[in-house]
């Protein structure tokens, strides 16, 4: 009887401690991170990185073509930018100039042509972090940095965290360049008999749609990443819409302050609205201040200005702009 009750209290030991998880500081799995360093400058690839970046960059040259792939390479050298976990320093910044001017042509999936104007180009490019990795390891110069000890853990969760800021720093800084666009839904002239033109303006604000749904994959990956729902820690909340059962937000650990700050000012800062023809500039603060919000909440506006009859001298059309 005794060998039973001990046996059973045995089990009863063994099955508590089964019960107490084993939570490690940071979990490696082959697909995890890779860390390649090239001319003495370090890049980081991790889950979160996505599999395209959408940059806006404009470039100079001496003809059409010429700017035109030079704002490509600006657009690469953007894109890769946000991998680089080093300190950059002069000799950094040339060496991404100079991996961006050889990799350009296979790592940009597409692009498309902003404008141009005196021999000065703007593109939006979308760029592929992941050819990217693919190009950088077949080069002979690139080294593979990899280890399992605590320092090489150490280094990963750090470069992981500069990796996450670095990319939420660029996805805020493209939202009023690539990720926001403007709808005229009516321009017209309102009768007057003075020397000066009123024109009515009736326009709404809406995200590109390519863009939202990357920035948004990408903060559910740093919701994954951070525990976010389980954990608070410095910790952001962010919605786009009328939510379900965890439906359409995130919680997102930033672990430091500094980065909580950046990210809230990155979704409050106001926008800018502006029409280059007329040298025309508004400002306004984004719904509920929270910039994802545009699409839920709506973000139509009217406006009437008065401009000088010869400003419509051989105009036809006007252009609005998310920035002054």
């Amino acid at each position: 009887m005794k060998k039973i009750l001990l046996g059973f209290a045995l089990l009863l030991a063994t099955q508590a401690v089964a019960r107490t998880p084993s939570v490690p500081a940071f979990t490696f799995t082959p697909i995890d991170y890779v860390s390649l360093m090239f001319k003495g400058v370090s890049f980081f690839f991790s889950d979160a990185t996505p599999k395209e970046i959408i940059v806006t960059a404009s470039g100079e040259g001496k003809t059409q073509d010429a700017a035109i792939q030079s704002a490509l390479v600006n657009a690469v050298q953007q894109g890769i930018g946000v991998l680089i976990v080093t300190d950059q320093t002069v000799n950094n910044g040339k060496v991404t100039r100079d991996l961006a001017a050889m990799y350009s042509s296979g790592v940009v999936n597409s692009y498309e042509i902003k404008g141009c104007k005196d021999n000065v180009c703007t593109v939006t490019a979308n760029v592929s972090p992941w050819q990217f990795r693919r190009k950088l390891e077949g080069d002979s110069n690139t080294t593979k940095v990899n280890g399992k000890d605590l320092h090489a853990q150490y280094i990963t969760t750090q470069h992981a965290l500069i990796q996450r800021q670095k990319l939420t720093e660029y996805y805020l800084s493209q939202i009023r360049q690539s990720g926001l666009e403007i709808k005229l839904r009516e321009v017209k002239i309102i009768p007057t008999s003075t020397n000066v033109v009123s024109l009515y303006i009736d326009y709404e604000v809406r995200w590109n749609s390519e863009f939202k749904k990357s920035f948004i994959t990408f903060l559910e990956k740093l919701e994954k990443d951070t525990n976010g729902r389980n954990e608070e820690n410095h910790r952001v909340y962010i919605q786009w819409g009328p939510t379900g059962l965890f439906e359409n937000r995130v919680y997102i650990n930033t672990y430091e302050q500094n980065f909580r700050s950046m990210m809230l000012q990155g979704l409050q800062a106001p926008i800018t609205v502006g029409v280059p023809e007329f040298g025309f500039c508004d400002r306004f603060d984004v719904p509920g201040n929270n910039i994802l919000a545009i699409d839920w909440h709506g973000f139509r506006k009217q406006k009437t200005i008065s401009i000088s009859p010869n400003q419509l001298k051989n105009m036809d059309k006007i252009s609005m702009l998310v920035s002054c």
